[in-house]
């Protein structure tokens, strides 16, 4: 029972931790170039569709 909350703690804190610096990375790019703050797939802006 330990040994499983200590690996759902684990895997949670790392997922927790790359989100939250994929969010970081995405507002300075949104502060420094303008071109950020979407996280959302826009499939228009693939080259491949046109």
């Amino acid at each position: 029972m330990k040994k499983g909350f200590m690996r759902f703690m684990i895997v949670f804190l790392l997922f927790f931790s790359g989100a939250c610096s994929i969010v970081y990375v995405d507002e300075i790019c949104f502060e420094t170039t303008g071109e950020g703050g979407n996280l959302v797939l826009d499939i228009d802006n693939f080259s491949l569709f046109h």
